[in-house]
């Protein structure tokens, strides 16, 4: 019964590293963009902007897209916990 739990996890494992390769390429683009211009800084401040000047939905937007990545951390965690 243990076993079940082990492809949730990895599932929420991926989403949640998938996530952070993600933002660790985007930082790595921002400061690379300092000795070659890339346009990196400018598309993410165009995103949001455009979040801003949506009002409640562009918060909605945010706090949706930030607690995807909590939410795949701490079910990652649950099912570590229930797999051992």
């Amino acid at each position: 019964m243990k076993k079940l739990f082990l492809i949730p996890m990895s599932v929420c494992w991926l989403y949640f590293m998938s996530i952070t390769v993600a933002l660790i390429s985007i930082l790595l683009s921002i400061l690379g963009s300092v000795f070659v211009p890339n346009g990196v800084l400018d598309n993410l401040l165009g995103f949001l902007t455009t979040l801003g000047d949506a009002g409640f939905v562009g918060l909605i937007t945010l706090i949706t897209c930030v607690g995807q990545y909590y939410l795949a951390y701490w079910l990652y965690l649950f099912f570590k916990t229930k797999a051992t």
